[in-house]
């Protein structure tokens, strides 16, 4: 982390908010950069992309009768992530015929409830990207997390254009894989790190594997 030096000209373009109170700027240089809430900063990471292992998800196709539009599901990858208590976090991910890209997680641990449109998911990437997810399932309240998230913000969800910046996210997604995950409820929030096992070998590349499976399929 670096204090900001007044010499350092930062352009107006602002790319992108972060969800952790840091902005994307360039400076006049054309460097990029990310500056946050109390006028620090640092650069932001050049990360070397790692190769997609070779797609082996599983996925079931339903056709709509009427419309011809497809709803996507994955196979459920188990046990792919852990977290600080050893929970172990298992999912899959979906495509709904209304356009919408979703994943659903589950986890044993208390995190008060998770609340749709309340609850989050925060999506730590290699390349030091964090995309936010909302729930989109109904309120649950309990010891046993089943809950399905939209790579979406709340305040993305009043934007007309909140497909495209769903699908923009879930571009990134497919890009680079991920470093941490944070699931937040009402009361409690837990972090989880990618479980490598026998069955699955690379973990960390769970969002880039079911939503490039489930877009061969579009």
């Amino acid at each position: 982390m670096k204090t900001m030096k007044t010499t350092l000209f930062i352009l107006i373009l602002l790319l992108s908010i972060k969800s952790f109170g840091q902005i994307e700027a360039i400076t006049e240089k054309g460097d990029t950069i990310y500056v946050y809430e109390n006028g620090t900063w640092k650069d932001k990471l050049k990360v070397k992309k790692t190769n997609l292992k070779g797609l082996n998800v599983k996925t079931t196709i339903k056709v709509d009768e009427f419309t011809n539009k497809k709803t996507v599901s994955t196979e459920s990858w188990t046990s792919f992530g852990i977290s600080s208590s050893k929970a172990k976090l298992s999912g899959s991910a979906s495509f709904y015929n209304n356009g919408i890209y979703g994943v659903t997680l589950t986890l044993s641990a208390d995190l008060g409830c998770m609340s749709q449109q309340r609850s989050t998911m925060k999506v730590k990437l290699s390349n030091d990207e964090i995309i936010e997810f909302i729930q989109a399932s109904k309120t649950d309240c309990g010891s046993y997390i089943y809950a399905n998230f939209i790579p979406v913000t709340k305040a993305d969800l009043e934007n007309k254009d909140y497909l495209k910046l769903m699908r923009d996210n879930v571009e990134i997604l497919k890009e680079f894989d991920w470093v941490s995950i944070r699931i937040q409820g009402t009361e409690y929030y837990t972090d989880i790190l990618p479980r490598k096992s026998k069955k699955i070998e690379k973990p960390e590349q769970f969002f880039r594997q079911h939503f490039s499976a489930i877009d061969n399929k579009l």
